[in-house]
């Protein structure tokens, strides 16, 4: 099923695929398959795909008059600059507004051409920070409108398995809102009737989605006070999603809700342990969270840590976080102008009311260091043992406005160095371990022969530093050469809106 999405996903990728040879000659070469940079290489593109790769002493032998003469061909000097694969970040919700919420919710009704804005200029805001491909574990209702723009990263979806009962449907008042959940499971249902967990998991195979996703979610905090779907449900969607080869995500951040994902065999918990519950006071990883982390490794279930989740929580209490000079590049100026709204800080409110007055500055001082610190340690204990760390920043996260497409996910790659994750490892987070856990990896996560041409020209070694993955040279999306500004908010109009610095 995957690989039919896949070819989907290449086919008619909402943009003509380049018949064009674009050869790429003089580069280093940065990949997660190799020992360290391939210097002065040549890479050759055909059709959107990598067609060849030559050291420097092939180079010398290669033959250009036997190339076929039909394709035009374009040439690239890349002295001085490095190839790398385009990121991925597997955990995004593109439905998603920033400040707003999903589309469908009442902030961004109230608000339709502010959001028809964004969501023309959103995929080029993560092209302009090198996102090439991403999944979606919530896609809402509005994930076409993604792909429908000329130019977007490769997009991949989970779609959510929950009842009426249970988080999130939960938490969604309005009608509008609750339409977001298609796929509600009954858990009385018989196994061959409507909306039983086997019928669900088949029409959500039917869909093209690549992926389940389970809420393992009964409170926020130390609060329980949400049902989870019960334990038969839960086997019998797992026994379904294997059947049709379908991956289980799990939302989980609490020791006790990860115990539970565990217990049921999902592939991939697509948050940080941050909630640490009964140790909250710990300083370090205790003995009990170390056996939960353990079970995790021998199960083989990947890990996202999300730290930017808790970070935009924390950074919308920051007086003036709306502000951010880099949101210039990635948020159209109407969307901007509105953050500075007060009709815009609402979401501040609904935090503050859950911290019972306490000052702005305290209540992002818990999340930004007490919060991030835990996740940190997790992730540090993960990679010491030698887990594979996914990147996914679950952009937007909640509807704090201090998360921005594209730059969250660099922000998420730049919290993993802080939490003193090496380079290397972290462009195999950001490339190679996506692509192996979701089965990708015979199409992305390396720069090899055979794989998409979704590629990034870096001005700096990634190997060297964390910046370089903020210093793009150019962007390569099936083939297709990009600069890097071409993407950028302020220098694009949407809808008729001039979006440009006056």
């Amino acid at each position: 099923m995957r690989s039919i999405v896949l070819i989907a996903v290449i086919l008619f990728h909402g943009f003509s695929i380049s018949q064009e040879q674009t050869i790429i000659e003089n580069i280093s070469i940065v990949s997660p398959h190799l020992s360290g940079p391939m210097h002065n290489a040549t890479v050759v593109i055909t059709s959107g795909k990598i067609t060849s790769i030559m050291s420097p002493d092939q180079v010398y032998k290669h033959q250009p008059n036997k190339q076929p003469q039909t394709l035009q061909r374009n040439i690239i000097d890349g002295e001085g600059l490095y190839l790398v694969p385009g990121i991925m970040d597997s955990h995004v919700h593109v439905s998603s507004i920033p400040g707003m919420g999903f589309g469908v919710e009442p902030v961004a009704q109230k608000h339709q051409e502010l959001a028809e804005a964004y969501y023309q200029q959103q995929p080029a805001s993560f092209l302009y920070h090198g996102v090439t491909q991403v999944l979606d574990p919530n896609p809402g209702l509005n994930w076409s409108r993604f792909t429908e723009t000329s130019a977007h990263p490769d997009f991949f979806r989970c779609e959510v398995v929950a009842s009426k009962n249970t988080f999130p449907l939960v938490e969604k008042n309005d009608e509008l809102s609750k339409t977001m959940f298609t796929y509600l499971v009954d858990e009385q249902a018989g196994k061959n009737t409507e909306n039983s967990p086997e019928s669900i998991v088949q029409r959500i195979a039917s869909s093209g989605a690549t992926c389940i996703k389970l809420y393992f979610e009964d409170g926020y905090g130390n609060e329980s006070y949400w049902p989870l779907l019960s334990d038969s449900t839960l086997k019998r969607i797992r026994t379904a999603a294997t059947k049709y080869d379908l991956l289980v995500l799990a939302h989980a951040n609490a020791v006790d809700m990860y115990e539970k994902a565990i217990e049921y065999d999902v592939d991939v918990i697509a948050h940080g342990l941050w909630n640490w519950n009964e140790f909250a006071k710990e300083n370090d990883v205790p003995p009990q969270m170390a056996t939960i982390l353990d079970a995790l490794r021998e199960k083989s279930i990947g890990y996202m840590p999300t730290q930017r989740v808790i970070a935009g929580l924390g950074e919308l209490m920051l007086e003036n976080s709306h502000k951010a000079t880099e949101f210039k590049k990635v948020t159209p100026k109407p969307l901007l102008e509105w953050y500075s709204q007060p009709e815009a800080h609402w979401f501040k409110d609904d935090m503050r009311q859950g911290f019972d007055g306490l000052p702005d500055e305290v209540i992002a001082r818990i999340f930004l260091t007490g919060r991030i610190n835990k996740g940190e340690k997790v992730m540090q204990m993960l990679n010491r043992k030698e887990h594979p760390i996914l990147l996914g920043s679950d952009f937007p996260g909640s509807p704090s406005f201090a998360n921005q497409p594209g730059l969250t996910t660099f922000l998420e790659m730049k919290a993993m160095a802080n939490a003193g994750i090496s380079l290397s490892d972290i462009l195999e987070a950001s490339t190679i371990n996506n692509a192996r856990q979701f089965k990708l990896q015979e199409h992305y996560g390396t720069v090899e022969e055979g794989k998409v041409a979704n590629l990034l020209l870096l001005n700096q070694n990634p190997l060297e530093t964390i910046d370089a993955w903020n210093d793009i040279n150019q962007v390569i999306l099936h083939g297709d050469v990009f600069e890097r500004d071409s993407f950028a908010a302020d220098k694009t109009g949407i809808n008729g809106i001039s979006i440009n610095e006056e």
